[in-house]
């Protein structure tokens, strides 16, 4: 048995080393791919967003605002405006993605303890720089609301800490725990980096043994194993597998120190993760090769699985947000397990007991697979004996 599983290893080893599409799919498009990745999203913060402002009250307190937009790290002013015609243009040609606009006797109406008011116009088209704009035109505004108030509290009189008690009664603060600084480099590179390593495993894996029957070497397979089909899922799985495990090294112990992506829990439960992630890709991709002979067919069912992958699993829109149907969907693939147990080890430090959900899912869907595989190899080693005799 021992002999037939080395000899049944070897030979899926040589197989992948012969086929230019399995090396490449296997062990080249990976690292190009992370690599990539990387590179995209290294800045890990978007800053400079081109902004312009549209200053029709030029006055002192107007140049205070434009100021606070120029000290912004987010934002950079590359234009100024004359009139609202040139904002839409600059819009629809793409040069800014935001726009202030100060009316005319903005400074007049404040002196006056009148409201005034600053129009933002943003690009929603893009929700990333819509967010950010947001965020830092409502600070801007806000700072130089509250140092308008300042100066005419203390003008009656209060001292400073009390002028601040009076207009800020109530304080917030917030805490960021987890990926405080809002980087996209930590928090999409794994994401990406797990959702193409699934694709990658199951396109190469799925023709594992739909290859054999395509290219009518499955008795010869089955004369190698000695009728086993033990002999022939471990040892084709144990070549995929190791060849998968340098993938996980790879993104652990190269990609992520060198793009600094941050890994706050235990290295040992991240790779534990990252191993019965690979195994369950693995199976599942063994159990449609066997039971689809034709591997163009084969291919385009895994493909089909695992397309929607990303945008089911949770990671750029919430499951509870989702439709019943396409959240039921959603819990069918390994990708959206993987991103949950991924995020609760890198970024809140969790073991392994506050991923116990994931696992048993990982596990019960390595054992429905390899159960498929055996029954499915099985019953066409028992074909080929027919054949044989």
């Amino acid at each position: 048995m021992t002999s037939a599983y080395i000899k049944i290893l070897l030979r899926e080893f040589n197989r992948i080393f012969e086929r230019k599409t399995l090396y490449l799919i296997s062990i080249i498009l990976p690292i190009i791919i992370f690599l990539t990745y990387g590179f995209i999203y290294k800045q890990e913060i978007i800053r400079e967003i081109p902004v312009s402002i549209y200053d029709n009250d030029n006055s002192s307190l107007s140049q205070k605002i434009i100021e606070q937009v120029e000290s912004s790290s987010s934002l950079r002013i590359v234009k100024y405006n004359f009139n609202l015609e040139e904002v839409k243009n600059d819009f629809k040609s793409g040069s800014v993605h935001a726009a202030f606009y100060i009316p005319k006797g903005f400074e007049k109406n404040i002196k006056m303890n009148k409201n005034s008011t600053i129009v933002v116009y943003i690009n929603s088209s893009n929700l990333i720089f819509n967010n950010i704009i947001l965020k830092d035109a409502t600070t801007i505004i806000k700072t130089v609301s509250a140092s308008i108030l300042l100066k005419k509290i203390r003008s009656k009189g209060n001292s400073f800490n009390k002028s601040l008690d009076i207009i800020n009664p109530v304080r917030i603060e917030t805490a960021s725990l987890y990926n405080y600084n809002y980087s996209y480099l930590n928090y999409l590179v794994p994401g990406l980096i797990g959702f193409t390593l699934q694709m990658m495993i199951m396109i190469s894996s799925v023709l594992v043994f739909s290859s054999e029957f395509s290219h009518g070497s499955f008795n010869e397979l089955v004369r190698i194993s000695k009728f086993s089909s033990f002999n022939i899922i471990i040892g084709k799985l144990t070549s995929h597998f190791l060849i998968h495990i340098t993938n996980i090294l790879l993104i652990l112990f190269i990609i992520f120190p060198f793009f600094n992506i941050h890994v706050k829990g235990a290295y040992t439960n991240l790779f534990f993760i990252y191993i019965i992630f690979v195994l369950t890709n693995l199976l599942i991709a063994f159990a449609v090769s066997s039971l689809i002979k034709d591997q163009q067919l084969a291919t385009e069912v895994v493909v089909f699985f695992n397309t929607p992958a990303f945008i089911f699993s949770g990671f750029t829109f919430p499951l509870w947000a989702m439709p019943n149907i396409h959240a039921s969907i959603a819990y069918t693939m390994p990708f959206t397990y993987f991103i949950n147990s991924s995020i609760k080890i890198m970024y809140m430090n969790c073991s392994l007991s506050y991923i116990k959900n994931e696992i048993l899912i990982f596990s019960a869907l390595i054992m429905i697979s390899l159960v498929i595989t055996f029954l499915s190899i099985s019953y066409k080693i028992k074909n080929s004996n027919k054949d044989l005799d």
